[in-house]
């Protein structure tokens, strides 16, 4: 379903709004584990409903304090690579979080290559892939909203 509530709001007072709102899960999710931000992701969290805003605190969190070492417990670097792959999937996203997925990638490439080398897996794959339709939902979602603004 669309949130058509902002479409009156300039860019400049949607970006200070989701400013806003991921300064506040940032604080939030500082401290939980990579199951509770599994459970975000998923929308089972009745406290914390799944946002935009929140999916980009949560991939700023990994790229920026250095989750993911080569040589970690492969169960937390696949629960991790499985939260970016939910996030790209899902249809909360704009630009902004996109490009955080992309920065995820090359930031943790080594990393990625590394794990798929050790457990025969394909995320470096699936990640980029998963990207790429990201940016396809996204411009498609925006498509869709120019044209109810232009009807209505």
């Amino acid at each position: 379903m669309l949130d058509l509530s902002d479409s009156q709001k300039t860019h400049y007072e949607y970006k200070r709004d989701r400013d806003r709102k991921m300064h506040e899960m940032r604080r939030t999710l500082a401290l939980w584990n990579k199951k509770k931000l599994q459970a975000y992701v998923y929308n089972k969290n009745k406290n914390f409903p799944s946002s935009d805003a929140g999916m980009a605190a949560i991939l700023e969190r990994f790229i920026y304090r250095d989750e993911f070492e080569i040589g970690t417990m492969s169960e937390e670097l696949k629960m991790g690579f499985d939260i970016v792959l939910s996030i790209s999937r899902n249809n909360k996203i704009y630009f902004q979080t996109t490009d955080l997925i992309l920065e995820f990638i090359t930031y943790y490439k080594e990393v990625i290559h590394s794990y798929d080398r050790q457990s025969a897996q394909t995320y470096y794959h699936k990640l980029m892939v998963a990207y790429e339709k990201s940016v396809r939902l996204v411009n498609r979602k925006l498509e869709i909203e120019q044209e109810i603004r232009i009807k209505y």
